[in-house]
């Protein structure tokens, strides 16, 4: 089976997450989409969006790992990526030499792991197999960019890594796999460390199984579904409230039934209970 990953550049903890998908048992990818960030915030935002969110400590930690994991990428990617065979730098897979190399590569699956652009409808009927992505957030009720603040800054006990089926609107294909990790009582950056490596086993199950069965395994039934809703990149306002409830050590109350929920059951998430 030919496994194609489509990822990015700039995201300071893909060693995390491609670490986690080879101690796990993940196959190595026959290639590599490495897509440039669409939008880069200014340097100065980040800064403040690093300290408000994660506080002084965890975003120097965080800048690091950055710094760190884009050095990597940059010297040895296959070092990073699993052991890729080709790793190919491109603007876009949507158009031009990007959709040409992806459509040598004959991907029978096709894994988007932080892919800062939409896959347009053409892209998404390449694979033999089919497309899916690895999101950070429980879904489909938070679909969109940032699920973790998003899950911790709503008041959830326990957030959640979801690998979903690719499909034209954002983050609305079926559930494939989820696996929970617990928010409260921790730090963001921590809670997004322990995502990345849930995220990375998800996916090396999911890989193996593709690469058993030749076939996406069945999706979670749409009844266990909750409301879906969009969420954006957070405003430096919405930031500095989540910072001023982490120094008054208060979260917001959580919504009821907050109790991990995985799919499928028979699968070894080894969740985070900590």
């Amino acid at each position: 089976m030919r496994l194609v990953v489509a990822t990015t550049t700039d995201d300071p903890l893909a060693g995390v997450f491609w670490d986690a998908y080879t101690a796990a048992g993940g196959p190595a990818p026959a290639a590599v989409f490495l897509v440039r960030p669409r939008r880069a915030r200014p340097v100065w935002r980040r800064a403040v969006e690093g300290m408000l969110i994660f506080g002084a400590a965890d975003s120097i930690r965080s800048m690091r790992l950055a710094r760190r994991t884009a050095l990597a990428l940059a010297q040895a990617p296959e070092r990073v990526l699993a052991g890729a065979r080709v790793t190919h730098r491109v603007a876009t897979l949507n158009r031009g030499e990007g959709l040409a190399a992806l459509e040598r590569a004959a991907p029978d699956l096709l894994v988007s792991a932080g892919l800062p652009e939409i896959l347009k409808p053409h892209v998404l009927r390449l694979p033999a197999l089919g497309a899916v992505n690895v999101h950070n957030g429980r879904l489909p009720a938070y679909r969109g960019l940032f699920g973790t603040f998003w899950e911790a800054f709503c008041g959830e006990e326990w957030g959640y890594a979801s690998v979903h089926v690719m499909a034209p609107e954002v983050d609305a294909g079926p559930v494939l796999a989820q696996g929970a990790v617990r928010l409260a009582g921790r730090g963001l950056l921590d809670a997004l460390v322990a995502k990345k490596q849930q995220g990375g086993r998800l996916l090396a199950w999911l890989v193996r199984h593709v690469e058993r069965e030749r076939a996406l395994p069945p999706p979670r039934p749409a009844a266990m579904d909750a409301a879906s809703a969009y969420y954006g990149w957070p405003s430096l306002r919405d930031a500095a409230r989540f910072a001023l409830r982490r120094i008054r050590g208060r979260r917001p109350p959580g919504p009821a039934g907050t109790a991990p929920a995985v799919w499928p059951a028979g699968v070894a998430y080894a969740e985070d209970r900590r």
